[in-house]
């Protein structure tokens, strides 16, 4: 429909709005581009997705110099024009922090009903007959591919590292600093749906994105401060009880390790988007990972199982964590064999992806299993980990030691060196490193005889190269990370743990 619209301006309609279209043609070729490669993980799809991302990027391209252009006609310096969207963005973030009525938007729960696409795009084409544009035009106009040219960077910078060489083969690569900063301009211009939807995006890269990738405690406090800030100047506060700013602000209260007030930001969003069905399973989620994370086994269990009814996509996924939470509630054992046994026919009729793949062999491993309950505890507290949201009390870790010292004697041997993992985590939480450090190369012994299950002896190796960073010892601290990063290929989760791996904080 876009791409019709866009022919049928090019021989009708001023040039403003022919490029208004331009723009909106290359912010779905780039949204087709993201769907190609978080959908469909194979080649043929990633080569397409590279083709859309070069469409869009030339699109964007030509529109910054058509926009030098008309600004050059209209008699206005690009250079001035840049001058004034500052100064505006200036302004709106002066009034924000000044005025709590600043931003025309509802102050209702429905956060879409300040996306007015009408009114934003109303202007461009009140004025037909005229050639030369106006500066206000020409600014919205720069602002809208601001938008989809902080977008393109931002996305071409996270992509997995296959994809990755499948884009620079195209011949162009993203530059982080350069996406936020065009998208942070958008957020703090005047208010319509692509800087609320630019803010959003911050919010998501600070909060939800960044904390994934990222080891050093410094980092993520700042993200947190990012956060906090957009929050306060771009959104404001007459969305201060509307569903998105209740997720983030849970979002934000999680990661500052507040897990119960989380839940009760989470819970509260998930009232608030009530007829928002996608919004109101986001919410939901985040209140299941809130109650794993604090070992609330039965509640989780509940949550996961209405999202895995409920839900179109993860499917599976929420399967998984619905059986395994259930196993480590000591519930109905005949459920959760029950649901795991469901899973791998449930899971192959999806996409296969690293997750899927992960959940489906997991599940038939359980399904199986002579120790269902502690076996289900650890697949817990595995994924816990891996999501990096493990935080252990002084009590959960003495807990977990005892757990270990009274396992079962016919463990496998990923549960086995998982639960030595566990160990070592918990004498580090009760400030005895040297313990620590035996039970990681307790782990790191214990041979894995699928390669799948290298993830267990690569999330060892990291934690020994940051125990040993803490230590002064850096030769060995080196040595760990080095074997962590190129010691194993094909394990499970690779992508979600390449970051984690790649990013250690032993400088």
């Amino acid at each position: 429909m876009l791409l019709k619209l866009q022919l049928e301006h090019q021989m009708f309609g001023t040039p403003v709005e022919k490029l208004v279209l331009k723009v909106l043609t290359a912010e779905a070729l780039l949204l087709i581009a993201v769907m190609k490669m978080a959908v469909k993980r194979c080649i043929k799809h990633y080569l397409k997705a590279g083709m859309n991302l070069r469409k869009s990027w030339k699109i964007l391209a030509a529109t910054q110099l058509k926009i030098v252009e008309l600004c050059e006609n209209a008699g206005i310096n690009s250079t001035k024009l840049d001058d004034l969207i500052a100064e505006e963005c200036d302004e709106e973030c002066d009034s924000t922090t000044k005025d709590t009525n600043s931003r025309p938007y509802p102050a209702e729960d429905n956060f879409l009903q300040s996306f007015d696409l009408v009114e934003d795009f109303q202007s461009f084409f009140d004025n037909k007959d005229t050639c030369v544009p106006a500066i206000k035009d020409l600014k919205q106009l720069k602002v809208m591919s601001l938008f989809g040219y902080g977008l393109f960077h931002l996305i071409l910078s996270l992509i997995p590292p296959t994809v990755l060489r499948v884009v620079n083969l195209l011949g162009f690569h993203g530059n982080r600093y350069l996406g936020l900063t065009s998208l942070r301009t958008v957020s703090k211009s005047s208010p319509n749906f692509r800087s609320t939807l630019a803010s959003v995006t911050l919010l998501w890269y600070h909060l939800s994105l960044r904390p994934t990738f990222i080891s050093n405690s410094q980092l993520l406090v700042s993200g947190i401060n990012q956060g906090e800030k957009i929050i306060d100047q771009t959104l404001g506060p007459e969305l201060r009880d509307t569903w998105i700013t209740l997720y983030f602000s849970g979002t934000m209260t999680k990661l500052q390790g507040n897990v119960e007030g989380a839940l009760e930001l989470f819970q509260a969003a998930a009232v608030k988007a009530a007829h928002l069905r996608e919004c109101k399973l986001m919410a939901y989620y985040e209140i299941g990972w809130c109650q794993l994370i604090i070992w609330n086994w039965t509640q989780a269990s509940e949550i996961f199982l209405d999202l895995m009814a409920e839900a179109r996509w993860s499917k599976g996924f929420y399967g998984y964590l619905a059986a395994i939470s259930m196993g480590a509630s000591g519930g109905s054992v005949a459920a959760c064999r029950a649901i795991l046994a469901g899973l791998p026919g449930r899971i192959k009729k999806t996409v296969n992806i690293e997750l899927d793949t992960y959940c489906s062999r997991k599940s038939e491993m359980l399904a199986s299993s002579k120790n269902l309950e502690y076996e289900c505890k650890l697949a817990t507290l595995e994924i816990i980990y891996v999501w990096k949201c493990l935080t252990l009390s002084e009590a959960q870790a003495e807990e977990l030691i005892q757990a270990v010292d009274n396992r079962p004697q016919q463990l496998s041997p990923s549960c086995l060196a998982f639960s030595y993992l566990l160990a070592g985590l918990s004498w580090k939480t009760l400030h005895n490193p040297h313990k620590a450090e035996q039970a990681f190369k307790i782990s790191d012994t214990i041979t894995q005889p699928d390669q799948r299950d290298n993830y267990i002896t690569v999330c060892v190796l990291s934690e020994m190269a940051e125990l040993y960073h803490q230590l002064g010892q850096a030769e060995n601290s080196i040595l760990m990370a080095e074997r962590a990063r190129t010691g194993y290929k094909g394990y499970h989760l690779e992508n979600r743990l390449y970051n984690r791996v790649h990013n250690l904080d032993i400088s």
